[in-house]
């Protein structure tokens, strides 16, 4: 085999030449989303955390602190302050847990439920136009393979 020119060893390949990591490929999809989501909920004064906390709060209403910074991925200090924040724009409110008196579960109040509703007026658009890129077929494969992929690492 001869020696590669300096053009051949200074020329990156395109990520989309070998099909690219799963991990970027997950990143670059992430990204793209994320772009346009936090766009449409900014107008709303609400920034890409409170609207992921408030999401998880809907769907798993009770969560203490802990719960609720495993299920964001942040730090102890964020999640207070997020909390915090929060509950004096009246969007969550907590609750001693019958069970821990320590503990405090968290709750959407009514506006925290209307903003929750307004804010998907506003994104549904977007999740609309994702899933017209793919098949009923194929989006229920992407959830199943992405479950998966988190499941392994978790």
């Amino acid at each position: 085999m001869g020696a590669l020119s300096h053009a051949e060893k200074t020329t990156p390949v395109p990520w989309e030449k070998h099909g690219g990591s799963i991990g970027h490929l997950v990143k670059l999809a992430y990204i793209a989303m994320r772009r346009e989501l936090d766009a449409s909920i900014r107008e709303a004064g609400i920034t890409p955390t409170q609207w992921q906390a408030l999401g998880v709060l809907c769907h798993m209403p009770g969560l203490t602190h802990s719960e609720l910074m495993r299920h964001l991925a942040i730090e102890p200090p964020s999640v207070t302050s997020l909390v915090n924040g929060m509950q004096r724009k009246g969007w969550i409110r907590w609750e001693r847990s019958p069970a821990d008196a320590r503990a405090k579960r968290l709750f959407l109040t009514a506006a925290g439920r209307r903003l929750i509703d307004s804010l998907r007026r506003a994104t549904e658009p977007i999740e609309r136009r994702m899933a017209a890129a793919l098949s009923e077929s194929e989006r229920e494969t992407l959830r199943r393979l992405l479950r998966t992929l988190v499941e392994s690492l978790t």
